[in-house]
């Protein structure tokens, strides 16, 4: 039954056997000389104590022999040194390359799933689990391992000397082995329970951390440094209880392990010390015995260790298992097409979606004709972002509504679609890397040439130029040295130098002035000369270079055409046209 926990907890850890499994078989290579030579070297000792100290002439090594004796001793110890770093460097170096799979195949699972599917888990959270819970099963499928397979050889091995030595004294020392039962049967729950509190709260100090420090120019601009600090303050507090109430399962068993230690060494010094006493035992057998005890009873202390460990990693395993078992929502076909053509013809068929049951977008049609651009806007909520997710596939839309050349985009390959189709999304985001890494994301093909054209476009190269090192300016977090118009203007310079045949511009412009609006969208005419764009705004300027326009509201279409029809027909388009029009004009005044 406790393997079946064990197997069914560490499932996924062990599945990473066969990639660590030469190294650890190494490992275990050298740990059964090792061993061997462990017992060889008690027994060498116990020969030269009792060939000194042989009440017979006959039966005293001489001098020669000692020394003879002595060589055998040293020898063997080295090699016993040796064969243990050798078990030490292949068992921790297996642990690690374990650690760095489990690390990689998190990543990438992460990588499979869509924003959709990770937007209730926390940044700190999910930090948590990739660091300490995974470091923790590494700590126990690697050095625990090591010790119990090293305890698993040698104990028995002495447990048969100490018998063969004295049968007396070694039934004896079945006692703190009962004691060392009980004490794992009454804190393995209590520790289990502590550590899940200690990973739960070093999640959530983990989340409050990451949260205020990204959040610091909110947290400034409402002077609510108190508040970040009194919730720091009380999560910290709660991770110093658990940990205190961990720590203090972990000291007492550990004291009571080693109090059962103790109780052994009283029954070798008094049982065996008298019959040593009585003649019965010879002085070396009688430190023989005592060296054995001390290898015996080993495990009883690394127990304490253990106990606190398995209960922490079984309590990581089974956090990362939560992580691992999230599904992606969007999936790539078994099949997936990645047409070598591409012209950009962009289709939508009837595409109703919902989310959580709340209808968002209703009965949608358009088609946009290879090399055109499309326009798309509306009131606030009425689905623009949305449909921006469904054409891109970050969210997946229903069979046969999306169609790229022709092709249903849930039969296109992920990477197909990637590269054919680039996104600016509303809410930019910039890596903590140099400004020109930023703009050349899309891959190392990107010059930098390439990269001050497209900034230059974006309207973006003049304020890098500003910048002490230009565009090697090292960025903060999320792109914080930048102002909310620069990592707009940035990312549409980054989606422009991936230079896809589809560009989707979604509402990019919110954060820019109406005159580098205008400029933008000048160098972005003749960027666009030949590629499909779908341009989506709330802003009826940004929407200039459209050839058509769609207009959304309450997520049907209500309006298509072009700029001057939609504001001839006098329905929603031209109302917003109207008011746009007239805070300009107010803000000319």
């Amino acid at each position: 039954m406790a393997l079946r926990g064990f197997t069914k907890s560490f499932a996924r850890g062990l599945s990473y056997f066969p990639a660590v499994r030469t190294r650890w078989l190494k490992g275990i290579a050298c740990l059964i000389p090792e061993n061997a030579l462990a017992i060889c070297n008690l027994l060498i000792v116990g020969h030269i104590v009792n060939g000194v100290t042989a009440e017979n002439a006959a039966d005293r090594m001489t001098f020669e022999q000692v020394l003879v004796w002595t060589g055998v001793f040293v020898a063997s110890m080295l090699a016993s040194s040796a064969l243990k770093f050798g078990m030490r460097w292949y068992i921790t170096g297996a642990s690690r390359e374990f650690e760095r799979i489990y690390r990689r195949d998190l990543f990438a699972h992460f990588m499979s799933l869509s924003p959709q599917d990770v937007a209730h888990i926390r940044t700190g959270d999910v930090m948590s689990r990739a660091v300490a819970d995974i470091e923790a099963v590494r700590m126990l499928l690697g050095p625990s391992v090591m010790y119990v397979a090293r305890a698993a050889l040698l104990v028995p091995a002495v447990l048969v000397i100490m018998f063969m030595k004295d049968p007396i004294v070694a039934s004896a020392m079945l006692v703190p082995f009962i004691g060392l039962a009980l004490v794992v049967k009454v804190a393995a729950k209590p520790t289990q329970h502590w550590s899940t509190e200690s990973a739960e709260r070093l999640a959530e100090l983990s989340t409050v951390a990451q949260e205020s420090f990204s959040g610091i120019r909110v947290v400034k601009a409402f002077a609510t440094e108190g508040i970040a600090g009194n919730d720091f303050k009380r999560m910290g507090q709660a991770f110093l209880h658990a940990n205190v109430k961990l720590a203090t399962l972990r000291g007492m068993t550990s004291a009571t392990i080693l109090t059962m230690k103790e109780v052994g060494v009283l029954i070798v010094l008094g049982i065996g010390g008298w019959r040593l006493v009585q003649g019965q035992l010879q002085l070396g057998d009688f430190l023989v015995f005592k060296e054995c005890l001390d290898i015996a009873l080993w495990p009883l202390i690394a127990i304490g260790w253990m106990l606190g460990l398995y209960t922490r990693a079984r309590t990581g395993a089974e956090r990362l298992d939560e992580l691992f078992d999230l599904r992606p929502s969007v999936m790539e076909a078994g099949d997936a097409l990645a047409p070598e053509h591409v012209t950009g013809d962009l289709e939508v068929r009837g595409l109703s979606f919902a989310w959580n049951d709340t209808p968002v977008l209703e009965d949608v049609s358009f088609h946009v004709p290879a090399g055109s651009t499309l326009g798309i806007t509306g009131r606030t909520g009425c689905g623009k972002s949305t449909l921006v997710q469904l054409l891109s596939r970050q969210v997946e839309p229903p069979a046969g509504t999306v169609l790229l050349d022709g092709h249903d985009i849930r039969a296109l390959s992920f990477d197909h679609l990637r590269r054919t189709m680039g996104v600016v999304p509303q809410d930019t985001f910039l890596f903590s890397e140099t400004i020109r890494e930023n703009i050349a994301f899309a891959g190392d093909h990107i010059g930098a040439d390439d990269v001050e054209t497209v900034a230059a476009i974006a309207q973006v190269d003049k304020d890098i130029t500003d910048f002490p090192d230009g565009y090697e300016q090292l960025l903060g977090e999320r792109g914080v040295t930048l102002s909310g118009g620069q990592r707009q203007r940035t990312a549409i310079a980054r989606t422009l130098a991936a230079d896809p045949p589809v560009l989707v511009l979604d509402d990019c412009l919110s954060a820019v002035d109406s005159v580098t609006e205008r400029a933008i969208l000048g160098g972005l005419r003749q960027r666009l000369q030949g590629r499909t764009a779908i341009i989506v705004s709330h802003r009826v300027a940004a929407l200039s270079l459209a050839d058509r326009i769609v207009v959304l509201d309450e997520g049907r279409v209500v309006e298509q055409g072009t700029h001057d029809e939609l504001v001839a027909h006098g329905g929603l388009y031209a109302d917003i046209e109207e008011r746009q029009r007239i805070e300009e004009e107010i803000e000319a005044l």
